[in-house]
């Protein structure tokens, strides 16, 4: 594994700086990677006698590390890991983060935070991957290995031969092919589903994985999975096809879930050299739309188009992946980010 910054030293060092009067916190994405990159961190740190006094989980957004902020000092937290959090979306927060706590962020997510206390990989290296390899034989995490290969799969890191060959350590049978129906592949669907079907609640979901207690996501599954498919043949109905950008743009107002990931990461699959655009209200956030992003070729910078698509646009934000990225703006704004989208 390539560390873009960073190392494994630094990590150790920060490790070994703690103590258990250090007021601790653990703040991770709200997707499967960020969950899966929690629970390796706690095993971690309760492997050296030190329980987190705070374990929280954001999504992104323009002010999401004043949110941040604000908690870790309620919570009077004097160090921080931020884990597979895309500190680009708002740098200035993050680096106001750096400032006032000890922090150290495992990412990776393409950044400009090349700098101590940062560790960030390729973006086919998930965040949960790469603490998996930091921490193994230093740390008894070879439990939750079948988590780690779950939460690959939902980050398409099984796309790279040798991330493909971890998992098939573990799961020998698996293949490129037949992954999305192996045991990891239907782990990673029940733990997304409640993630869904929970969001804002991640907690719940977090604490069901430590105690292995997965299938009781199963009657979730079921309530997304029909959602999905009566939005996907919306989309399929709706959806404004591009021919020169070869981009299908689809917006839809406020559902009870946030599954545009969901359904376009399906779709993206199916046609990988098309790229999908799915809008949606934010439901915690009045006003607002979120955007999900997919292009399975890796022909198109998602990560750059999103933020074409954010210029001139105020309380806006966008990053991610080449491959997989989003952003989230004033929904008063959405013809403007269509336009930016198409523009030669």
């Amino acid at each position: 594994m390539e560390f873009l910054s960073g190392s494994k030293e630094e990590f150790f060092e920060f490790m070994n700086s703690l103590s258990k009067k250090d007021r601790i916190a653990i703040i991770s994405h709200t997707d499967l990677d960020g969950l899966t990159s929690a629970v390796l961190m706690e095993e971690m740190l309760s492997e050296t006698n030190i329980k987190p006094k705070f374990i929280n989980f954001i999504n992104y957004g323009n002010d999401m590390f004043n949110i941040v902020y604000k908690k870790l000092k309620s919570k009077k937290i004097g160090k921080a890991f931020l884990l597979d959090i895309n500190e680009s979306s708002d740098y200035e927060g993050f680096r106001k983060i750096q400032e006032n706590f000890g922090t150290f962020l495992v990412d990776h997510h393409p950044s400009k935070a090349y700098d101590k206390g940062v560790i960030k990989t390729k973006t086919k290296d998930c965040s949960a991957l790469t603490l998996y390899r930091i921490g193994e034989g230093q740390y008894h995490l070879e439990r939750w290995k079948g988590l780690v290969c779950a939460t690959m799969i939902t980050e398409f890191s099984y796309t790279d031969d040798s991330n493909l060959a971890f998992i098939q350590k573990l799961y020998p049978r698996v293949t490129r092919e037949s992954i999305l129906n192996s045991i990891p592949g239907k782990v990673s669907q029940l733990i997304s589903s409640g993630l869904i079907y929970l969001h804002g609640r991640e907690k719940r979901i977090y604490h069901l994985v430590k105690k292995g207690k997965i299938n009781e996501l199963k009657r979730y599954d079921k309530i997304i999975r029909s959602e999905v498919e009566k939005v996907s043949d919306e989309f399929k109905e709706k959806a404004e096809y591009s021919s020169d950008k070869e981009l299908y743009f689809f917006y839809s107002p406020l559902k009870k879930f946030d599954i545009s990931s969901f359904i376009i990461t399906t779709l993206s699959v199916q046609q990988k050299d098309k790229t999908f655009v799915f809008l949606s209200d934010l439901k915690d956030k009045k006003g607002f739309v979120k955007v999900s992003a997919r292009n399975q070729s890796g022909n198109v910078d998602l990560n750059l188009l999103m933020k074409k698509g954010i210029s001139g646009l105020k309380n806006a934000s966008a990053g991610g992946h080449v491959k997989a990225s989003g952003a989230s703006f004033m929904k008063r704004d959405l013809d403007k980010f269509k336009e930016n989208l198409l523009e030669l």
